[in-house]
């Protein structure tokens, strides 16, 4: 859908097909259109991609990167997930195996062995140790990312190998107008922008007829506020905190948890 097709839409829906005479201007809705994007790019995560970025090892031999350690991305790209090291391979215990890491090791570690309490605590040591082992073989490189300015900023190491970026860009305009969410935004949005018009002063039409812009206010707030929260809901977390230590204790059950409780305090 092109941004003038999305435009007639939005009149199509503020005049009831044309049964109304009343809409807002067209340049007032490119207005609406362009300022309410930049917000859904920002929070509606259906309208970002993932998208890699390899930079070459030779940029950080460079004297723009010693003075700022930044890198400008696209204009497109609204957040940085990951940063790496492109290397040839792993190296555990002196194997150079690029089928064997940390993560494979303690990932199979969980099917070895049944999971009784002895067998836990010798895991959890074990699994600390691969943990603090993989600092050896780190990849990952530490990293901020600006969305206003789009600059990528090195804060840890400088890296010696090319880096792959994997970020969120933008998808294209016309593919996040066919999002029904975004054009139910627009209308809200246009509905709320038509009743501010038209409350600007107060007249009657011919035959003493008001009008009752105040039901264009009320149905476009409670369409916005209807729609932030499906897009909140619809960004849960994907993640969450995990101790080994405590395993020991909740492997014993409502014990275990009652010795865990003295232990931490």
């Amino acid at each position: 859908m092109t941004k003038g097709e999305l435009i007639e839409a939005i009149i199509e829906e503020l005049t009831a097909s044309g049964a109304l005479p009343f809409s807002p201007p067209t340049k007032e809705i490119e207005r609406i259109i362009d300022k309410e994007m930049r917000w859904l790019y920002r929070e509606y995560r259906e309208l970002l991609q993932d998208k890699i970025y390899i930079i070459n090892k030779k940029y950080f031999n460079t004297r723009e990167f010693s003075n700022t350690r930044t890198i400008q991305m696209n204009g497109c790209t609204e957040g940085v997930k990951k940063v790496v090291e492109i290397t040839g391979g792993n190296r555990v215990f002196g194997i150079n195996d690029p089928d064997m890491s940390f993560d494979r090791l303690m990932a199979s570690d969980l099917y070895l062995t049944p999971l009784s309490s002895d067998q836990i605590t010798y895991r959890t040591i074990q699994w600390s140790f691969w943990d603090l082992a993989r600092s050896f073989n780190l990849q990952d490189i530490n990293h901020d990312f600006n969305p206003n300015t789009r600059r990528l900023i090195i804060t840890g190491r400088t890296p010696t190998e090319s880096l792959m970026v994997l970020a969120m860009d933008q998808i294209p305009l016309e593919d996040a107008y066919e999002d029904t969410i975004v054009l139910e935004w627009m209308i809200a949005k246009g509905k709320i922008s038509l009743a501010r018009i038209l409350g600007a002063f107060n007249y009657d039409l011919l035959g003493n007829i008001s009008i009752n812009f105040e039901q264009w206010r009320t149905e476009g707030q409670e369409k916005i506020t209807e729609l932030t929260e499906k897009i909140k809901g619809d960004d849960t977390c994907d993640w969450f905190l995990f101790f080994p230590v405590l395993a020991p204790f909740i492997s014993l059950g409502s014990f275990g948890l009652s010795l865990m409780n003295q232990w931490l305090y």
